[in-house]
């Protein structure tokens, strides 16, 4: 499966990268930062990122994941609801 994380360098996104990867999906992703020591992991199993949400690099896939940290008005969550793609939305749960 192609997968494509919205946030992939927060630690909860990136780890689920990491995992996905190992797994054997294709893993891809975007964010606004990007910084050691995620940005090294990232790399180290080649899991490729851009910086900075532009809707022009949101890629076709099969799944869009959505990390927490991001909100409607982000103009590539938009899209990516907007979209006919499957997607999963990260969410923090409190107790």
């Amino acid at each position: 499966m192609h997968i494509h994380i919205l946030g992939i360098a927060g630690m909860f996104m990136g780890s689920l990268a990491l995992t996905a990867k190992q797994m054997g999906h294709q893993v891809i992703g975007i964010n606004q930062g990007v910084y050691p020591p995620m940005s090294t992991q990232l790399d180290e199993q080649n899991i490729s990122y851009t910086r900075n949400y532009k809707t022009k690099d949101l890629p076709k896939v099969d799944l869009f994941i959505i990390g927490n940290a991001l909100s409607r008005g982000n103009a590539c969550v938009e899209e990516v609801l907007a979209s006919n793609i499957r997607i999963l939305q990260a969410r923090a749960v409190a107790k």
